[in-house]
């Protein structure tokens, strides 16, 4: 699977894109701000269009270009987020920062829940593109991993993730595995930290509880590629997150 990584200059945010062999319609994933036209150059130099955009969780610097990306294919949401594309519905401290910060917003003409499937045995979001949701709330409400398999991975952004993977299993000792398991992670996990919870919608107690089931679920061997800063992997994290320590005994 080819795995592209952009720049959105709003927060610092990171859009993938996905492609899977053979296929011409991508995945793209939270299109913050600013990152059209890097989106858009990379689309016309693989020949490809948009199948789906996914949106990780609803905060303004994962969704404020999903309209101009998404045209009228589908834009995913998980449902306790779906509210955040409404302003009118949002905290007034969060209306006032994207009054203040962003151009004007523009609603996806084709907004839509994410498939409760997703949850259950997956869903196929873009050809040859399947991924399963686990739902992890604390830094919204709807924050959600994506996890997906691919045998091969290519891109600047698949290169990211290999090189983190291949230094993780030097330091483990561990064998690779195939398929290569990866989750797109969002606000929920960074590299040594995770997604803050002091934002309206946040829960302080709620991310410790995730924290602390995502252990007990998540393979260690996964690649994570978070919505902000550099890839890493969740047996990494689990090891030497400070916040991953804390949720065993808080969380």
């Amino acid at each position: 699977m080819r795995i592209e990584k952009f720049y959105a200059p709003f927060y610092s945010e990171n859009p993938y894109l996905l492609l899977a062999p053979d296929s011409n319609q991508a995945l793209i994933v939270d299109p913050g701000q600013g990152a059209l036209e890097q989106i858009k150059q990379e689309l016309s130099r693989l020949e490809a269009t948009v199948a789906a955009v996914l949106c990780t969780h609803g905060h303004a610097d994962h969704i404020w270009d999903a309209h101009a990306v998404a045209g009228k294919a589908p834009v995913y949401i998980p449902a306790p987020d779906e509210y955040r594309f409404h302003p009118e519905q949002l905290d007034p401290r969060e209306r006032i920062e994207h009054q203040l910060s962003l151009p004007p917003w523009k609603a996806p003409e084709n907004l839509q829940v994410l498939p409760g499937a997703a949850t259950n045995e997956g869903v196929e979001l873009a050809p040859g593109i399947f991924m399963r949701a686990v739902p992890a709330p604390g830094h919204t409400e709807g924050s959600t991993l994506f996890l997906f398999e691919t045998p091969e991975i290519s891109g600047k952004g698949g290169e990211e993730a290999q090189k983190i993977y291949d230094n993780w299993l030097a330091e483990s000792e561990r064998e690779p595995e195939k398929p290569q398991k990866l989750a797109l992670s969002g606000d929920v996990i960074f590299f040594g930290s995770v997604g803050r919870t002091d934002l309206p919608g946040g829960d302080s107690q709620q991310m410790l509880h995730t924290l602390r089931t995502l252990q007990n679920v998540i393979d260690p061997d996964t690649v994570l590629l978070p919505g902000h800063g550099p890839a890493t992997v969740f047996g990494l994290e689990k090891a030497h997150n400070p916040f991953f320590a804390q949720a065993r005994y808080q969380g």
